[in-house]
């Protein structure tokens, strides 16, 4: 089974879609939720196009919020 981290900030905006989607398939995964510091010193420098919303899948980076949401609902149905 793949392992889902969805990382943003403490926010429900961009990515609430994404975490409903999660939620009604009860899909377990890791709800990152960072500040604003974390994000210039731990993950800017790794995000695709340096920008979150981001899903990592199984290591794999996953950017952008509507593809993200496209993808969850491909793979839940």
């Amino acid at each position: 089974m793949p392992t889902y981290k969805l990382i943003y900030w403490d926010l429900r905006a961009l990515v609430e879609v994404s975490r409903q989607l999660f939620a009604l398939s009860e899909t377990p995964f890791e709800d990152i939720r960072i500040t604003k510091d974390q994000w210039e010193n731990e993950y800017k420098k790794d995000s695709p196009f340096g920008k979150i919303p981001m899903l990592v899948v199984d290591g794999k980076k996953l950017p952008q919020s509507h593809a993200i949401a496209r993808y969850l609902a491909r793979k839940f149905g």
